[in-house]
């Protein structure tokens, strides 16, 4: 991006000496970029194309006072608040002297409200949460009936069907009258900063961010105006093929931008036939991507030469105790869904049955997850607003955390260390306090606009001790255990804990008491004494903290990054690791730290829990295995024998395909999309079935997903 940001410059200075007298003043529609027909990736071929691209308006100020009061910017980069700071550097250290790009940070309550400065750098950065909180959303409407039968017929999920499409802009009529462009200051006034200027280029990174159109973010992005616009991501299909339509309409990629046309021409080919309808996605995806991956070769070269990587799949014995533990919950687990079954009602069970699973799955961990801990998330500011509440406001909250079909809206998995929102969202602590420590907090749960803060998020604990007046109490767990259980004390090391442990004593924990440290310039490379460092993945804070304690009675050094820290928290936890020796061990949640972080100092990374999503335990991995990397680099994925993670491998593979299916890096035609009645099937082992069925017809495929 940057060598493309560098090459339009260049072009533009060779052309403006002699088109510059020549410019052409007449008006610019503002919606230009909404009546793009084609999308095409050599942006030089775009430049010929385009009579208005050449000049940008430094050449002609003219220009700007006809373009509805929009100066002409830049490159807008919108990128995740965790890799902002990352984004600068990297514009500021890849380039020469003599090319120095003009980059503004656009962040922060004194950002600028002028939209003419904006138009005086070549590169903008900015995070989603301001994009959000700046533009306006491009508005829903209703679907119509023939539309909505259309997508019944196709055997389409009602997940896919938004109920809500995209309508024409009211702001274009208001602006022509006649055949003529006319100004409406009140429109502009309406903005912030980010949406009174138009972009010569937006850069949307970690582009996964929208793959829900519905999202506010994802309507949003798609409001700027921008005659190119490009995605940039890992991992742009991490679910289902519906995610690829929000990239569609974000890029204005005619037909397929279009919900319904989406549907018939590539959704319904893939469900009547696999792998002739992903062939058909291949070739439209071809048009519009530039895809690379480690292995991409050009001229018969390696595109980049990294380390090797090795991945180990370690399987873990449960203790004796464990082991009665989880046969115990499993039993139970499996009888509720066996319940849920014969009643037919799975589907409206659906939040209950992923809590099932939670339960199993940090029974793997620690069994004490199970239990749950009783440490209260929020602070202070909760506390107080919260006594000042009405009762009855307190008692409503409180259902809605005790609500069996919770589910966080940013994870979408049962919350762990649950919150609510005064407007009346539940949230893991860690998923919504992503949004809490930015300048710009809007609530992320869909089409909410309310404003966010310390003290309008509460969790059960706070609520609990306002209502009943005795702070005295913690709040009852519900628990279906012996809580004197051995495994449930904090003392107890788990099984995994305990393999994490040997891991890094053999190969991290530094066998000298050497102080000394690198210069801080750059990181570090290896160290003299043949020690490593590493990372350590969790989903769960409470299991980060138990291994944290496991670590300190070990001796070793750590820092920690996890989404309840604060962006400066979290910048200095990643440089103490990238710089100090003695530091060997990472810490991170798998939720926070798997986008964008630099973190080649690590040549180890240890995954403690499995997710659902591959991609993400990809990305987390990605995080050491990248460019800068010296070392080989060796990944250690834990799991416990004959358990629920054993299924969910299984499931992991279905993704996998599916996934590899959209690129052409797999024939078969995989169909995995959320977890459907026979994944749920499969994963409490209700049938006797020892292998799972992997029909990839059009019959199971259209029977839905839950």
């Amino acid at each position: 991006m940057i060598a493309l940001i560098q090459k339009q410059r260049l072009a533009e200075a060779k052309a403006k000496p002699e088109d510059s007298c020549n410019a052409r003043t007449e008006p610019l529609n503002l919606d230009d970029d909404d009546e793009i027909s084609v999308v095409k990736l050599d942006e030089e071929n775009q430049t010929k194309e385009s009579d208005d691209f050449t000049v940008l308006p430094k050449a002609s100020c003219s220009m700007v006072e006809f373009r509805g009061r929009r100066p002409a910017a830049g490159t807008l980069v919108v990128c995740p608040a965790s890799v902002l700071r990352q984004w600068a550097r990297e514009l500021d250290e890849k380039v020469t002297s003599e090319a120095r790009l003009a980059v503004l940070v656009y962040h922060g309550g004194s950002r600028t409200k002028d939209p003419a400065a904006l138009a005086g750098y070549d590169v903008v950065v900015t995070t989603y949460s301001i994009v959000t909180n700046e533009v306006p959303k491009r508005p829903l409407v209703e679907e119509d009936d023939e539309e909505q039968k259309d997508l019944s017929r196709y055997g389409l999920s009602s997940e896919f069907s938004m109920n809500k499409k995209p309508k024409k802009s009211s702001v274009k009529k208001s602006l022509k009258k006649g055949g003529k462009e006319i100004d409406l200051p009140s429109f502009d006034s309406d903005c912030g900063t980010l949406a009174r200027v138009k972009w010569s280029r937006v850069i949307l990174d970690e582009a996964q961010t929208i793959k829900n159109h519905r999202t506010q973010v994802a309507r949003a992005c798609c409001s700027l105006r921008a005659k190119r616009r490009w995605c940039l991501s890992g991992t742009p299909i991490q679910n289902s093929i519906d995610e690829v339509f929000s990239y569609f309409r974000f890029l204005r990629y005619q037909p397929y931008d279009k919900l319904k046309t989406f549907g018939t021409s590539i959704k319904f080919p893939i469900s009547r036939n696999a792998v002739h309808g992903y062939k058909k996605l291949q070739v439209i995806l071809r048009q519009i991507m530039l895809r690379r991956t480690k292995g991409t070769l050009i001229d018969g070269e390696p595109i980049i030469n990294l380390p090797p990587k090795t991945t180990h799949l370690t399987r873990v014995e449960f203790s004796t105790e464990e082991r009665a533990f989880y046969n115990r919950l499993e039993a139970q687990s499996r009888s509720q869904f066996k319940a849920y079954a014969a009643a037919g009602t799975v589907n409206q069970n659906y939040a209950n049955i992923l809590l099932l699973l939670l339960r199993l799955r940090q029974a793997c961990d620690h069994p004490l997850l199970v239990k749950g801990l009783s440490s209260d998330p929020v602070g202070k500011e909760s506390s107080d607003m919260a006594k000042r509440l009405p009762k009855e406001l307190l008692v409503n909250l409180l259902k809605l955390l005790e609500a069996s079909l919770a589910i966080c809206l940013v994870c979408k998995d049962p919350p762990e260390n649950a919150v609510v929102t005064m407007c009346g969202h539940v949230f893991c602590f860690q998923c919504v306090n992503e949004f809490l420590t930015g300048e710009d907090s809007t609530c992320p749960a869909p089409e909410c606009k309310e404003q966010l803060g310390a003290d309008v998020v509460y969790s059960k604990p706070t609520l609990w001790r306002c209502i009943s007046s005795d702070t005295d109490n913690d709040v009852p767990f519900s628990s279906e255990v012996d809580e004197n259980s051995m495994v449930l004390q904090k003392e107890y090391v788990s099984s995994k804990i305990k393999a994490v442990l040997e891991i890094l004593r053999s190969h991290c924990k530094p066998k000298t008491s050497s102080s000394a440290s690198s210069s801080g310039k750059g990181y570090l490379d290896s160290d003299t004494d043949g020690s490593e460092k590493a990372i350590v993945f969790s989903q769960w804070t409470g299991m980060l903290n138990l291994v944290e304690e496991s670590l300190k009675d070990s001796c070793i050094s750590y820092r920690r990054l996890d989404g309840t820290m604060t962006l400066l928290a979290r910048d200095r936890a990643v440089k103490d690791f990238n710089t100090i020796r003695e530091v060997s061990v990472m810490l991170m949640s798998l939720k926070a730290g798997n986008l964008g972080l630099n973190m080649v100092a690590a040549c180890r990374v240890i995954l403690l829990d499995l997710w659902w999503n591959p991609s993400t335990e990809d990305q987390a991995v990605d995080r050491a295995h990248r460019i800068g990397q010296t070392r080989a680099v060796t990944v250690s994925r834990l799991t416990i024998k004959d358990t629920v993670e054993d299924r969910i491998l299984s499931l992991q593979d279905d993704k996998r395909k599916m996934i590899a299916s959209a690129f052409g890096d797999d024939q078969s035609g995989g169909t995995a999309t959320r977890l459907t009645v026979e994944d749920l099937t499969f994963l409490f082992q209700v049938s006797d079935q020892s292998r799972r069925n992997k029909d990839t017809s059009s019959e199971h495929f259209q029977r839905g997903s839950l």
